[in-house]
C-alpha cells in the first residue's frame, strides 16, 4: 500500500475514534477503535519497528532451547537467504524445515488482544495495562507451546505429519489457547462487571 495513502487513513481513523468517544457511542467506539488499532499495530510492528522478526526469533530460540532440553535435536539458521528464520527438526530421513513468519510469530494474535484491551471503555488504564502485559505474555507462551507441539509431532511421527501437525493440530491447539486467554481476560471479567452492576 502507498505510504502516503496511510496518513489520511490514520487521520480518518483517529477522527472517528475521537468523535465516537466524545459522543459516548461506546459500542461503535470499541469496534472502530479496536479493529483500527489492531491494523495499525500490525502495520507499525512489522514494517516500521521490525518487531515481527524479533518475535519470530524469540519463539524459535525458545522452542530450540526447550526441544534440546527434551532430547529433540533442532537447529536454527538465522541468516537463511530469503527466509526470516528456519527451525529445523532432525528426522531419520533428513531435515524438516519450519518457517516462523508473521502467521507463526504470534504478532497477529497479540495485536488483536492488545487492541481489544486498550479500547475497552469500562476499565481503568492501569487495569488495561496489566491485562495487556499478562495477555501478551500468555499469547507468546501459547505460541511457543504450539510450535513445541509441532516439533514433538514431527520428531515422533516424521515428515509425513507436517500437514497434520502444522495445519490442523497446531492451529486448533493455538486457537483454543487464544480463545481461553480472551475468555479469561475479557469475557469473564466483563460478565462479572455486568453482573455486579
Amino acid at each position: 500500500m502507498n505510504p502516503w495513502l496511510l496518513i489520511p487513513l490514520l487521520v480518518i481513523w483517529l477522527a472517528a475514534v475521537a468523535f465516537l468517544r466524545a459522543y459516548r457511542i461506546w459500542l461503535l467506539y470499541y469496534l472502530v477503535g479496536a479493529v483500527g488499532c489492531a491494523y495499525w499495530l500490525i502495520l507499525v510492528a512489522s514494517n516500521v519497528l521490525q518487531l515481527e522478526p524479533a518475535l519470530a526469533h524469540s519463539v524459535a530460540w525458545t522452542v530450540h532451547g526447550v526441544s534440546n532440553l527434551a532430547g529433540i535435536p533442532t537447529r536454527i539458521f538465522v541468516n537463511a537467504p530469503g527466509v526470516l528464520l528456519v527451525l529445523v527438526i532432525v528426522q531419520p530421513v533428513g531435515w524438516t524445515v519450519l518457517h516462523i513468519g508473521v502467521e507463526s510469530s504470534g504478532l497477529l494474535e497479540i495485536s488483536v488482544l492488545v487492541s481489544l484491551l486498550l479500547f475497552y471503555p469500562g476499565w481503568s488504564l492501569q487495569r488495561r495495562a496489566m491485562l495487556i502485559a499478562l495477555g501478551a505474555t500468555a499469547t507468546w507462551i501459547s505460541n511457543v507451546l504450539r510450535m513445541l507441539l509441532i516439533v514433538v509431532m514431527l520428531h515422533g511421527l516424521g515428515k509425513e505429519a507436517l500437514v497434520l501437525a502444522h495445519m490442523y493440530v497446531g492451529k486448533v491447539f493455538f486457537f483454543l489457547l487464544t480463545v481461553g486467554i480472551f475468555l479469561l481476560l475479557i469475557t469473564l471479567p466483563t460478565l462479572r462487571d455486568v453482573r455486579n452492576k
